[in-house]
């Protein structure tokens, strides 16, 4: 309720930029030297809070009502084979979409403009697209014998794949809109950078030698020419047409780039366009598997010996960048990461939850098992 506004369509923490005085007048003035002198005016962004004057003592005013909004649409199938010759499996698929302004009940994301409440209005943090999975149980065919060695034997197995869940630009270390949300103690959703491209190009992959692959650096950074502020054509060319703000933003922090994508930031003054979930993290693949052999003492004592194998194939699955288990912000902030990591959580999620339960993620893990039934 008390955060800053826009004075004569200009940014408060910025002001005018043809004003030499203001915050962005300041910034246009320092291009030959590289834009050095680029940052809001704090004491401005106080002035501009609209109690200010009357309560000079307060500084953010949060009003929480359960006013947000969800939509989730899914298409839902299953398929169950009851037990013949030996066989039986419940087979499910889910196709769904998920919307939402916030994740949870537990979470609370106040927007940086929030005159605009839908803008953080967005694919959900679980948004799967794409879940499939089935359990499955052989009972292998056996032949009685006096040691039971040749029955009492199935196999058993349960698949999971899954299309990798949504994550967004949160930078909550450069105030672009002059508003200083950023620091909200409520929690902040972050300033958005601005994206032109197709969102397929920053999906997190495992490969660490594209833009969003685990840089230790911003790939297209800062090279100290206002006539050219980064080495990306394509970035140089974007800004200038967002104006010199926009071009003093690139300078300051650089951009990222793959395929036919950008990502740059936004004019110091304005709001950032990237919407919330635009990107994707990697998909999840799983398959567990068990082999048991049963031995019927009597007719009430039965032993079962267990060998159950998680994650079979060793496949690697790596944690999503923003959101889930152990989720956090450290590798969706563009200019607080310098790059490090932008999009990319090097570890799998057991390791990032700090929960290593089987089947969560992690590497292959055997375990044997023996059962007694009476």
């Amino acid at each position: 309720m008390n955060q800053p506004q826009k004075a004569g369509g200009f940014s408060a923490g910025w002001g005018n930029p043809s004003d030499p005085n203001s915050a962005a007048g300041q910034c246009l003035a320092s291009a030959s030297s590289g834009y050095n002198n680029c940052a809001p005016n704090g004491a401005a962004e106080v002035a501009a809070q609209p109690y200010n004057a009357k309560f000079p003592y307060l500084n953010y005013i949060d009003f929480l009502q359960n006013s947000n909004v969800s939509n989730y649409d899914a298409l839902q199938v299953s398929l169950t084979q009851r037990t013949q010759h030996g066989l039986s499996y419940v087979l499910g698929y889910t196709w769904a979409h998920a919307f939402s302004e916030n994740p949870d009940n537990w979470s609370f994301f106040v927007p940086i403009d929030s005159t605009n409440q839908r803008s953080i209005y967005g694919n959900s943090m679980f948004d799967i697209r794409h879940h499939f999975t089935v359990s499955l149980t052989y009972q292998i065919p056996g032949k009685k014998t006096s040691s039971q060695l040749l029955e009492g034997w199935s196999i058993n197995s349960i698949v999971l794949l899954q299309t990798g869940a949504p994550w967004d630009i949160n930078d909550l270390t450069t105030d672009f809109s002059g508003t200083n949300e950023i620091n909200n103690p409520v929690g902040s959703h972050g300033e958005a950078w601005d994206f032109y491209g197709s969102p397929s190009d920053f999906e997190t992959r495992k490969s660490f030698n594209d833009a969003n692959g685990g840089n230790t650096g911003i790939p297209y950074g800062p090279t100290g020419d206002p006539n050219a502020p980064t080495s990306n054509a394509a970035c140089n060319a974007q800004a200038v047409k967002n104006g010199p703000l926009a071009v003093a933003a690139l300078a300051n922090l650089g951009c990222y780039a793959n395929g036919r994508s950008i990502l740059i930031p936004p004019a110091f003054g304005s709001y950032g366009t990237t919407s919330a979930g635009e990107f994707r993290g990697m998909p999840y693949y799983n398959v567990d598997m068990s082999i048991t052999k049963v031995f019927r003492f009597r007719e009430r004592l039965t032993a079962q010996f267990r060998a159950e194998f998680f994650n079979l194939f060793n496949h690697v699955n790596i944690a999503n960048p923003y959101g889930g288990p152990g989720g956090g912000n450290g590798f969706t902030d563009p200019s607080g990461t310098g790059g490090a990591g932008f999009g990319f959580q090097n570890s799998t999620p057991d390791v990032i939850s700090s929960n290593a339960v089987l089947g969560s993620g992690g590497p292959r893990a055997i375990q044997l098992g023996l059962k007694i039934i009476f």
